[in-house]
């Protein structure tokens, strides 16, 4: 049983010409835990590891199982599009193969939902944020910055015990990254990811 069931997507959309040899591309999906309130997002340090596909610059490093570190703390945010507070270090590391990759994250639109709608059950809280940053990579090869995009969603219901599910996936590229209101779109057609993920783990 999962109280907290979190959908995190990273995305940096992919050009058809490559501009740059050392740009990141591909995508990662993993699994980890949190808490969040209606002003506040905390990643439960040391729950979240790689889990599922791999792609691109990321499958070259990366394995199952290995960790992501999570932005120590609470992250604010307020409902709508939100700047990332200054001095902020990295949304997420996550180290495999000698190379380290992190996102830094820069613009943010936060949705937290109680009634039903967005994807979220009646019975449900649940917090949506899309935006936008650039990816990095350091160590065994030295990447460009590359403009990414994220998709975190997170949910809880009355009666289920403690605990979070994460999943995230990235990709990279030198293509420009969407608005937030464009990243609001794209998320409400991945919310039905939540749905699925939260009836999985109800059983």
């Amino acid at each position: 049983m999962i109280k907290h069931l979190v959908v995190l997507t990273a995305l940096a959309f992919s050009s058809v010409a490559v501009a740059h040899a050392d740009s990141i591309n591909g995508f990662i999906n993993a699994g980890g835990s949190d808490s969040f309130t209606t002003s506040t997002i905390t990643f439960a340090p040391g729950t979240s590891t790689v889990q599922g596909a791999l792609g691109g610059s990321f499958a070259t490093y990366l394995a199952d199982g290995d960790a992501i570190n999570f932005i120590p703390g609470p992250l604010p945010y307020s409902n709508g599009n939100n700047i990332a507070p200054p001095l902020l270090p990295p949304l997420f590391t996550v180290t495999g193969g000698g190379e380290t990759f992190g996102f830094d994250i820069a613009s943010y639109n936060a949705m937290y939902v109680t009634n039903g709608t967005m994807g979220c059950t009646n019975d449900a809280t649940c917090l949506i944020v899309t935006g936008t940053g650039d990816f990095t990579g350091t160590g065994a090869h030295a990447f460009d910055p590359t403009p990414g995009t994220f998709l975190f969603t997170t949910q809880y219901s009355p009666g289920q015990p403690t605990g979070t599910v994460t999943t995230f996936s990235a990709s990279g590229s030198t293509s420009p990254v969407p608005e937030p209101a464009s990243l609001a779109l794209f998320g409400t057609g991945l919310l039905g990811v939540v749905g699925l993920a939260r009836r999985k783990f109800n059983v």
